[in-house]
């Protein structure tokens, strides 16, 4: 059976594909196909090595003119790191197809007749080849707006998480438990990228004594002014609102200020202790704060 028969007599109903593959492959010539395999061994190993070669040093070509174009045009990092993986898959994928195009060249198979068949069109859309269509055409959109970089810090359909790779066919988002997550691109219909712009720091800090609030956002306020203009993270300028309720009903204070992204955490505890210890110092009791009753 030749392939053009086979690729028609799958376009006649999407039930006959897996007969029309059993009927082909039963009807293959798979003594001729191993006397070829054996009768051109030598030529497969050179031609493996040679497209070996050609991936190992064009990624490492593609590698180095990144990171010049990076220095010399002052990139960001995380988008030179995406366009790096990018390009780099797509040239992996390419010589990928050259390598099989030889290699089946090389054992007699007709390749030309293959891709020209009529009814590879279906063959594809049978094995859901649409799907990776629209993995790599909703990838290329995400990458060309730019909504996604490598280290961006990001939730997709409720996925938390630091984004990885970004590829032709998935997306990994890995989650702060560990968890490496590929998401299809197809699939990604709404992006919350929280490594765009500052982020917010706000603390909420309630006292036993409610006498003791004055006094307090007076120590507070002073205390954060300092810290402020030591640190470079923080880009705006703290405010100190009191009294404020917080949702359980507590009245206190809040400090709330903009940091650089990815400084929260950082930001946050050099706050936090310092709070506590100047509290600690004036005998200002935090309602529910085991850290300051412990160095009372």
């Amino acid at each position: 059976m030749s392939i053009i028969h086979f690729l028609i007599g799958v376009t006649n109903s999407p039930s006959s594909l897996i007969k029309a593959f059993q009927t082909y492959f039963s009807a293959f010539n798979w003594q001729k196909l191993a006397e070829s395999l054996f009768n051109h061994l030598l030529e497969i190993i050179l031609i493996s090595i040679f497209f070996w070669i050609i991936n190992f040093v064009g990624k490492r070509l593609l590698t180095n003119g990144l990171h010049k174009y990076h220095h010399l045009n002052d990139a960001i990092p995380n988008r030179a790191v995406t366009l790096l993986a990018l390009v780099i898959n797509i040239f992996h994928y390419v010589v990928l197809f050259f390598y099989l195009y030889a290699l089946l060249s090389i054992i007699g198979v007709p390749v030309g007749t293959l891709v020209a068949g009529a009814g590879i069109i279906s063959i594809a859309v049978g094995l859901g080849a649409q799907g990776l269509v629209s993995d790599i055409v909703n990838g290329l959109f995400i990458l060309l707006d730019g909504q996604l970089d490598v280290g961006d810090q990001v939730t997709i359909q409720s996925i938390n998480g630091k984004v990885t790779e970004i590829g032709l066919r998935s997306t990994q988002v890995l989650s702060d438990d560990g968890t490496t997550n590929f998401i299809p691109n197809r699939s990604i219909t709404a992006i919350a990228n929280h490594s765009r712009n500052d982020q917010v720091v706000s603390i909420f800090l309630a006292f036993e004594n409610l006498s003791d609030l004055k006094s307090a956002e007076q120590l507070i306020t002073k205390a954060t002014v300092e810290l402020a203009t030591k640190s470079t993270e923080i880009t705006t300028d703290p405010t100190v609102n009191s009294p404020v309720q917080d949702q359980n009903g507590n009245i206190g204070l809040r400090v709330k200020m903009y940091v650089t992204n990815g400084t929260v955490d950082q930001i946050q505890k050099m706050l936090l202790q310092n709070y506590l210890n100047l509290l600690t110092t004036h005998d200002l009791r935090i309602i529910n704060n085991q850290l300051l009753q412990q160095n009372k």
